[in-house]
């Protein structure tokens, strides 16, 4: 058998919980990896994420996955991948399985140019329902960006779909990360949420969400900073060029997207429902 990936304790044709035959491997996360895998018992193709397992031993680690995966498989929209099962097979390996999405992300997209501004509001108005279900589940993304948005085709228009909550957190739980470690994306991480001053909340979602939108239309990153200190400096100060001033939108949809990624996250919209409902009203269908 061939082994999947580097130092991963897992081989191609493995079968976990006497029913998901391994396929071929979809990535590597910290706390696991995530492998395209056959249902032996209905021969459809799923997904499955495997804990590690240094992290299985641990049995804090075990329990905040199980309650965490449990929590994920709850949520129920199309705009967020479907969790189908959370278990423990006979060999001690923890794993979820969930609906495998195939489609184009949103940063595979973004490589043929900025998206036109009506295109993006339908999306945005989608993904923002998507997360709204998640966060009345009390659970945040917290890692929203373009690479975990997939675009679907369907009914000649493509939909989006968020996937990979691997580093949500759940309300009143812990978040399923070593500890003192900063799971997320920098780029598209609020500035309450890299300093750890302030409330961590469904506005985190929103923040990233700003910052998703900026790149979208412009092409670009709004803070393109390699250096990690200057990269988090700019970020707290929110100095990014105004959208505008970078791409061909609307000022109406530029005070919707500077908003969203306000560095104080008082000044933000305060959920989902008013974020969809700003895009709703800066862009005639």
């Amino acid at each position: 058998m061939t082994i999947l990936g580097t130092d991963l304790p897992w081989a191609a044709g493995q079968v976990i919980a006497r029913r998901y035959r391994l396929d071929r491997e979809l990535g590597v996360v910290g706390m696991g990896a995530v492998f395209e895998a056959t249902d032996e018992t209905t021969g459809t193709t799923v997904a499955i994420k495997l804990l590690r397992p240094e992290y299985v031993e641990d049995s804090a680690m075990r329990r905040r996955f199980r309650r965490e995966a449990a929590v994920l498989k709850a949520l129920d929209h199309p705009a967020i991948v479907k969790v189908l099962e959370v278990g423990v097979d006979d060999n001690n390996h923890i794993y979820m399985v969930s609906e495998l999405v195939t489609g184009t992300t949103l940063r595979e997209k973004l490589q043929e140019g900025p998206i036109e501004q009506t295109q993006l509001r339908a999306w945005m108005v989608s993904i923002c329902e998507g997360m709204r279900a998640a966060h009345e589940h009390g659970v945040l993304h917290a890692d929203l960006k373009p690479d975990n948005i997939v675009l679907i085709d369907g009914d000649g228009a493509a939909r989006p779909k968020i996937v990979d909550f691997g580093t949500s957190k759940i309300v009143g739980l812990e978040r399923l990360t070593a500890t003192g470690e900063l799971a997320g994306t920098p780029a598209y991480m609020a500035p309450e949420f890299l300093t750890g001053k302030g409330t961590i909340d469904e506005r985190v979602d929103v923040y990233a969400l700003g910052v998703v939108a900026y790149e979208a239309l412009c092409g670009a990153p709004p803070f393109a900073e390699k250096n990690p200190g200057k990269l988090l400096f700019r970020i707290a100060a929110g100095d990014a060029l105004p959208l505008d001033a970078r791409a061909d939108v609307s000022a109406n949809v530029a005070r919707v997207v500077h908003r969203a990624m306000h560095p104080d996250v008082e000044q933000r919209y305060p959920g989902m429902l008013e974020l969809a409902d700003a895009w709703r009203r800066c862009v005639p269908e």
